[in-house]
């Protein structure tokens, strides 16, 4: 494809040779001659200027000798639709396996296609365009939308309803029962889960996630929104639209996250918190109280991101000061005694 029609295709404007042939897209370390990239970052120009790549779709601010460019205003969304232009989604192709287990009363969309060696229960409904991979399992009364992907070995339990344009990973439960007993006597009485889980349009969940349905009611994970790998949903949690969950976080019963939060790696949520919309917790915060909205929060337990930078500053100074508290100590107890013995010589 020509660099020309690329530009057509994104709505860009090219600075160089807009004949040259691209044949694939690449990463700036990884590209080879003939291939296009992105530069969004000034942070990235010196690593753009080494790359091997023919064209870099980038914005009008840059200026990089001896290559072909794209200007761009999102240079990143762009190259989205140009990895898509050269390696498009497979298109599914619609049938089930003689392989896979069906209840009879389940409910088809137009165009769906199930892998063998797929388990689907009694009372499921599945949207148009459904993709579902080699061993997933679907319990009764699940309800899934148009344009979903479950990849292999996804786990979706009972009364889940899942909406449009909805990817689930492999390894992913989603429907189990919430961690919730009550103690007696030095014995604990297990809490029946009588809720579901409910994922809305446009989520992405990640590989070996876990969401536990709901006490009562609903667990919720609203539109847009998208979890990373090896997170766990506590049961009665709600996180709002447009919100990313990184990898290993954990997230307590009951918690209300709000729209466009980001919990950053290995971020844990005590139970019925609030996280406030637009708030950032970062790596391995742990959050103990609740966050307003638009904060940025860090550290164990999670406070204000300046406050908690600031302790660590000074903890780092601690063995320092520890030194000189003991050298003062030493010089105090000098002096008392000096004190003492003028005192006796008096």
């Amino acid at each position: 494809m020509k660099v020309k029609d690329i530009a057509e295709v994104i709505g860009g404007v090219v600075k160089g040779d807009g004949n040259l042939v691209i044949n694939d897209v690449s990463g700036l370390d990884t590209a080879e001659e003939g291939d296009i990239s992105f530069l969004s970052s000034q942070k990235f120009l010196d690593l753009a200027r080494s790359s091997k790549a023919s064209c870099l779709i980038t914005k009008s601010s840059f200026s990089i000798e001896g290559k072909t460019l794209i200007y761009s205003e999102y240079p990143h969304i762009d190259f989205i639709k140009v990895i898509n232009l050269f390696h498009p989604p497979e298109k599914i192709k619609p049938g089930i396996s003689e392989f896979a287990v069906v209840s009879d009363d389940v409910t088809f969309g137009n165009n769906v296609s199930i892998a063998p060696f797929v388990v689907i229960e009694r009372g499921v409904v599945i949207g148009n365009n459904v993709r579902i991979g080699p061993f997933t399992f679907l319990g009764r009364n699940v309800r899934l939308g148009n344009d979903v992907e479950l990849k292999a070995q996804v786990t979706i339990l009972d009364r889940t309803i899942i909406g449009d344009r909805v990817i689930v990973h492999s390894g992913t439960v989603i429907g189990s029962d919430g961690y919730a007993y009550v103690t007696k006597d030095k014995k604990h009485h297990k809490i029946p889960q009588i809720g579901n889980v409910v994922i809305e349009d446009d989520c992405e969940i990640g590989a070996n996630v876990t969401i536990d349905r709901a006490s009562f009611g609903a667990t919720r994970i609203k539109r847009g929104t998208k979890l990373d790998n090896l997170v766990q949903v506590g049961h009665n949690v709600t996180i709002g639209e447009d919100s990313l969950i990184v990898a290993q976080v954990g997230i307590a019963g009951s918690c209300q996250i709000g729209n466009n939060v980001i919990l950053a790696g290995q971020v844990g949520v005590a139970d019925h918190l609030k996280v406030g919309d637009g708030a950032i917790v970062a790596a391995q915060g742990g959050v103990t109280k609740d966050i307003p909205p638009d904060a940025i929060y860090s550290g164990y337990p999670a406070r204000d991101h300046n406050c908690a930078r600031r302790i660590y500053a000074a903890s780092a100074k601690l063995p320092e000061l520890l030194k000189r508290v003991k050298k003062i100590e030493k010089a105090l107890d000098a002096i008392e005694k000096q004190v003492g013995q003028n005192k006796k010589d008096s």
